[in-house]
């Protein structure tokens, strides 16, 4: 079964994968390039639904990117990239907010211009398709793209997402619609499982948690960040998106307790737009006042393992809500492979690590465990933890999903 074309529809774009965004999306697709069944991947980025998000598709994908086209038009571009052992095409598409039927018909056009590269003497593919983007789903119809298996891969719940609240009722259909026609449904988090069930799925879904690519973080020599050196230790580090679901309000409070600590905080500020304003500038102002507070925004994945690396004590301080419980946290498990001492409130999922991390109840607990961590870190924790973050490594991750895969293909 070495003749597996994936096409991907993608949460955010190749371009920023390469600028050092990396999802569970961008981890899938590095390793199913590692694997011998895949021949090709088609990476369809983000569909803009706004006009916004099109102008900037347009730029990333259509103009600058770079690679040999294959297939371009006024709104699209399909370009192949170089320099990979497998093929592999970014396919960038701004126009689709204005026909879901014209989109299948015009990625069904790509699909075909990219077969016709194919050696006639090669076995023929066996295309899955495999979604990460709710946004979409005209892919299922009867008039949609052909494939042998389709895959949901469920990271979050978008309904409950703020970025989305304009969208939950497309989205409720959409995952009804999910739930009825894919054939196989992933989760990262074991509540979507309910989610999906309360929609009258129950066969074929599986709950597999994120994972961490421990051989990029597990590094002893890591650089000290220039930044580091006019920041006084002990750092307690936060690192990831910081959007409406970081608690400000605990992190204003950890700052006024402990100033004789420093807070850092890496990551690109998401706005959430409520009521006409941006409340992510308000949010970023009130973290600034604080001097114990330092935002030093977004660094890309292939530096993250040296700041982390540097943090004395890591943090997960998420706001626990509709949205949270159906999360899983990435950047817990990236501590747990530095070795570093965690403390989070109760997200979705942290609690299979409640024997290696500290879990807050409250402001006064979470203030409380961070003293603690500092006092009581040791190296023999320190590789408990990175022992721990190899058993949820991304390669043993993906042998285990292309397992379900094969059995599924063989029915």
């Amino acid at each position: 079964m070495n003749n597996l074309e994936v096409v991907m529809f993608n949460m955010s774009n190749y371009a920023e994968w390469q600028k050092g965004v990396a999802n569970r999306n961008y981890h899938i697709f590095k390793k199913l390039l590692e694997q011998p069944e895949v021949r090709r991947i088609v990476a369809i980025d983000f569909l803009p639904f706004t006009f916004k998000r099109a102008l900037r598709n347009y730029w990333q994908g259509i103009i600058t990117l770079k690679g040999k086209t294959i297939y371009r038009d006024l709104t699209s571009r399909c370009v192949k990239i170089k320099k990979q052992e497998k093929e592999v095409y970014i396919v960038s598409i701004v126009n689709s907010v204005l026909s879901p039927q014209k989109l299948n018909n015009k990625l069904n056009k790509i699909l075909e211009k990219i077969s016709q590269t194919n050696n006639q003497n090669e076995p023929a593919f066996r295309r899955i398709i495999w979604s990460f983007f709710p946004m979409f789903v005209e892919y299922l119809s009867e008039n949609g793209i052909k494939s042998d298996l389709t895959i949901f891969d469920a990271v979050d719940n978008w309904i409950e997402h703020p970025s989305f609240i304009k969208h939950k009722e497309l989205l409720r259909k959409n995952y009804q619609n999910i739930t009825q026609k894919s054939d196989l449904i992933f989760t990262v988090a074991e509540n979507l499982l309910d989610f999906f069930k309360e929609l009258g799925r129950e066969k074929d879904i599986f709950w597999i948690a994120n994972g961490v690519d421990v051989a990029h973080f597990k590094n002893k020599n890591a650089i000290k960040p220039k930044e580091f050196n006019k920041i006084k230790r002990p750092i307690v580090g936060y690192m990831g998106i910081i959007q409406q679901r970081l608690d400000v309000d605990l992190m204003e409070y950890l700052a006024r307790k402990n100033l004789d600590k420093s807070f850092v905080l890496i990551g690109p500020f998401w706005p959430v737009y409520f009521r006409k304003f941006r409340r992510s500038s308000v949010e970023i102002k009130r973290l600034k006042k604080h001097k114990n507070i330092s935002l030093l925004g977004r660094k890309p994945y292939k530096f993250s393992s040296n700041y982390i690396n540097n943090f004395d004590l890591a943090i997960s301080p998420h706001k626990i809500d509709n949205f949270s419980k159906y999360t899983n946290s990435l950047k817990v498990l990236e501590y747990l492979a530095c070795g570093k001492p965690v403390i989070s409130t109760p997200l979705s999922g942290v609690e299979r690590f409640s024997h290696l991390i500290y879990i807050a109840s409250d402001y006064e607990d979470f203030n409380k465990k961070l003293n603690q961590a500092l006092e009581n870190n040791n190296i023999e924790l320190e590789q408990k933890r990175v022992n721990q973050a190899e058993k949820e490594d991304w390669g043993k991750k993906i042998k285990g999903i292309m397992e379900i895969i094969k059995v599924r293909l063989s029915q």
